[in-house]
């Protein structure tokens, strides 16, 4: 029996840059009617606020309250869910205070628990870093789609929640990836991982 703390609605309240490396090491779970998955945050990039007092143009937020970006200007504690290139769903925690658009990107996770359902999700039949070491797999992996966008993160089907013990690990920190057409952004420094995990994405 796997024991965790489902996250309360005020330890998301912080900004984006501060939530990101708390995350690492903790759950993600998703719970369905026939299945839990739960999986170990491993790697985390913040979105959103400023740096050195430069905005973040990184941001699906920083061009303002859309349709799609909805979600980021609501009270930290719920899920963003979006779509790249049409077919891959990536998963984002929203954290501060409503109207501050930020949010942390899920780059990678480290399966702890209902591996099976996870390689049957991904079309794999043995467990590789591959199977979740990037935002869209992780995503694949564990069923994580549109239907989740505005999930309530401190509840039962979809949370974030504190591992009963969390081991020992060093936290790198670099400028986030593959986000070239952020002029000022693409330098911020709010990539986090844990070191030598081999489930962080390439």
């Amino acid at each position: 029996m796997i024991s965790y703390t489902i996250w309360k609605k005020a330890e998301f309240q912080e900004k984006a840059c501060v939530i990101a490396p708390k995350l690492l090491g903790q759950y993600i779970i998703r719970r369905t009617e026939n299945t839990l998955c739960i999986g170990r945050i491993v790697e985390t990039e913040a979105y959103g606020g400023t740096y050195r007092r430069q905005a973040d143009d990184g941001a699906h937020s920083f061009r303002g309250l859309t349709k799609r970006t909805e979600p980021m200007f609501c009270a930290g504690g719920i899920a963003y869910v979006y779509l790249i290139y049409g077919m891959y769903h990536c998963m984002n925690v929203v954290t501060a205070p409503a109207g501050s658009g930020q949010a942390v990107l899920i780059r990678a996770v480290e399966p702890v628990a209902g591996i099976e359902e996870m390689l049957a999700n991904r079309h794999m039949i043995c467990v590789k870093p591959r199977i979740s070491n990037g935002p869209g797999k992780l995503c694949q992996a564990m069923n994580i789609t549109m239907a989740d966008n505005k999930a309530d993160l401190c509840s039962s089907s979809l949370c974030i929640a504190h591992p009963e013990i969390v081991p020992r690990f060093s936290i790198i920190r670099t400028p986030r990836i593959h986000i070239d057409y952020a002029v000022k952004g693409k330098t911020f420094p709010w990539r986090y991982y844990i070191k030598d995990n081999p489930y962080v994405s390439m």
